[in-house]
């Protein structure tokens, strides 16, 4: 399938590479199948590039490259929803990269809203986390991700 985006240009993705995301991502409910495309080779960032709107992308990394104690506790709902107990290994939590800019660019993640996706599937959910250990705005090092 051919897809037009605005950062890539045109992609030409195969459909096993399509992760649907039935409820669509936090303010973006009409977005419901995403591709993950590499940033750019050895970087620990990601693209969650809209196959419905080529407009629409977003910068995510693995949590637990910013906090490496980071938890998801999954409720059964969401459990059941994405079938993860078939799928002990094959499971992806990422977050998504705020980039605020002003005197100083500032990135922070979003720890409260991760987006977990069964690997196997090809599909994810955005869920909200109730944990006040994290916040909507935590700091990426100024020193980077290690």
């Amino acid at each position: 399938m051919k897809i037009e985006t605005s950062r890539f240009g045109t992609l030409d993705l195969l459909e096993d590479k399509v992760i649907q995301i039935p409820s669509g991502l936090f303010g973006f409910p009409e977005s419901k199948r995403y591709t993950l495309l590499e940033h750019r080779k050895g970087s620990p960032f990601v693209w969650l590039q809209s196959v419905d709107k080529g407009s629409l992308a977003f910068v995510l990394v693995d949590p637990l490259l910013v906090k490496p104690d980071y938890e998801v506790q999954i409720n059964p709902q969401d459990m059941d929803e994405l079938h993860l107990a078939d799928a002990p290994d094959g499971i992806q939590t990422l977050v998504i990269v705020n980039i605020a800019s002003g005197e100083k660019v500032q990135l922070t993640v979003n720890l409260l809203a991760p987006i977990v996706i069964n690997v196997k599937q090809k599909s994810g959910k955005q869920i909200i986390l109730s944990d006040n250990r994290y916040s909507l705005r935590h700091p990426i090092p100024s020193n980077g991700i290690k």
